[in-house]
């Protein structure tokens, strides 16, 4: 799982509806398998679409950059405050520091 150093900065960040209670190590590892793959989709799609953008620029294609501009402001939107996941009572809230 886990080095135990990360696994309490990890369970820092988890807010519980049942106060006070620890997440079994199944919630846990369901949040961070969640938590993992919200970055790493953000990550490859926001990276696909500037590669993509780049392309159109150099391409001198101003409709497909246009409609990649499009997606990428989109992506960037629907992460801008982050993103909560939930297991059994138990959330993180997930931050997508955007550069």
């Amino acid at each position: 799982m886990l080095h135990p150093t990360h696994e309490q900065h990890f369970m820092k960040k988890i807010k519980s509806a049942k106060h006070g209670r620890r997440p079994s190590r199944q919630v846990l590892q369901s949040l961070y398998a969640q938590m993992t793959m919200e970055y790493a989709v953000y990550s490859f799609n926001k990276e696909r679409l500037q590669r993509m953008i780049d392309k159109a620029l150099d391409q001198k294609d101003p409709e497909s950059f246009q409609a990649l501009t499009s997606q990428y402001n989109a992506l960037i939107g629907e992460y801008k405050f982050g993103k909560v996941i939930s297991e059994q009572g138990y959330e993180i809230e997930l931050d997508f520091k955007v550069k």
